[in-house]
């Protein structure tokens, strides 16, 4: 069920920019079970809602021929004022790259890029329920960001988004702080100075069996960015689909 927690700057939804609304609907229907809801009237709207056993989950943005954007999954973070939000990124050396805009019914959302340039969404609900992470099979689970200015990054989201930080691993070869600790962690901070891998906001779906969830992934057309592996919280693996965007999949070692 949906709940009630005051904004904090937490990711609260993602969704998907593809520019092959057809191909994304069959690769994610048969990768995660998701009901896509496709019809004229969200063809119209270029934002194709995504549920999975009747429960919101995701959606699908039909990325512009004309657009230099890649496909990629957008994080959202949810902020009491989104006006104030955006002027504070700006004032703390961010950048505004989608000015706030209402949706109907809905809320505000925003765009904006840290200091390097990494970009999030941002989003003002006039609801105050929101769909926390679940540690259900095709459900999201955690979101974090990979910057190679680890320092920045950490010093943004705490003067423009008020994060409270805190210190998982901080040594020289492995840097990880969270929005919160402990069971009330919401966002990861992740330190990839040195790897060979992509800057931005990555999304993690669980999972049931990631090995599993990565063949098939290949199978659909997709690719293993990195095979499926072993950690603290869950075996996991880094895939992406056809269009090219990336996201992680996870098997909770704890449910």
């Amino acid at each position: 069920m949906p709940v009630v927690r005051g904004p904090r700057a937490e990711p609260c939804w993602v969704d998907l920019l593809t520019s092959d609304i057809d191909g994304a609907i069959e690769f994610y229907s048969e990768l995660f079970g998701w009901k896509i809801h496709d019809d004229p009237q969200t063809r119209s709207d270029g934002y194709l809602p995504v549920t999975l056993d009747d429960q919101p989950v995701t959606g699908l943005v039909l990325n512009d021929q004309d657009s230099a954007a890649p496909d990629t999954w957008t994080t959202y973070l949810n902020v009491a004022d989104i006006h104030a939000a955006v002027f504070a990124a700006h004032l703390h050396g961010g950048q505004r790259y989608l000015k706030p805009v209402a949706m109907p019914g809905q809320g505000t959302v925003a765009l904006i890029g840290d200091p390097a340039g990494i970009g999030v969404g941002l989003w003002q609900s006039f609801d105050p329920t929101n769909y926390p992470a679940r540690k259900i099979h095709g459900h999201r689970i955690w979101n974090e960001l990979h910057t190679k200015h680890f320092e920045t990054a950490c010093r943004f989201y705490r003067e423009a988004l008020g994060w409270d930080l805190n210190q998982v691993v901080d040594s020289p070869d492995f840097r990880y702080y969270t929005l919160g600790q402990g069971a009330d962690a919401a966002a990861g901070l992740y330190d990839i100075s040195g790897q060979d891998s992509t800057e931005g906001w990555r999304t993690y779906f669980a999972v049931d069996d990631a090995d599993q969830v990565a063949q098939l992934c290949t199978s659909l057309g997709g690719q293993v960015v990195n095979a499926p592996h072993d950690s603290y919280f869950g075996r996991t693996a880094m895939l992406s689909d056809r269009g090219g965007a990336e996201f992680a999949v996870i098997a909770p070692a704890h449910k």
